[in-house]
């Protein structure tokens, strides 16, 4: 794959990351589009960071079967790579929205 190939998928791959995410994002979430992350955590005494690395864990070990040669039964291989995909972003957005409360509230004791 030489570098433009690359761009032209890169370029398919995070459409197809940005429509699934908020379309899925529709059917999980609130207007807080991180509650489920929150809200399932706190159910099993896990951060939101921590829930989601959990499920980033999981879409891990079936993609490392998968990949041994196992048939999937649902959802594809690129299904679950697109998946990881999301729950890498989500992650990062979640632990994003945690610092800026971390700092919102260090500021506030300073002052």
């Amino acid at each position: 794959m030489n570098l433009k190939e690359q761009q032209e998928q890169f370029e398919v791959i995070i459409e197809e990351v940005k429509q699934t995410m908020f379309r899925k994002g529709n059917d999980y979430a609130n207007t807080d589009r991180l509650s489920n992350f929150k809200l399932a955590g706190s159910i099993i005494g896990l951060s939101a960071q921590q829930n989601c690395l959990s499920l980033i864990a999981t879409k891990v070990a079936r993609l490392g079967v998968l990949l041994q040669g196992a048939e999937p039964n649902n959802e594809s291989i690129e299904d679950s790579m697109l998946d990881l995909t999301c729950y890498s972003i989500l992650l990062r957005m979640i632990q994003s929205e945690v610092a800026e409360i971390e700092h919102k509230f260090t500021k506030e004791e300073i002052f």
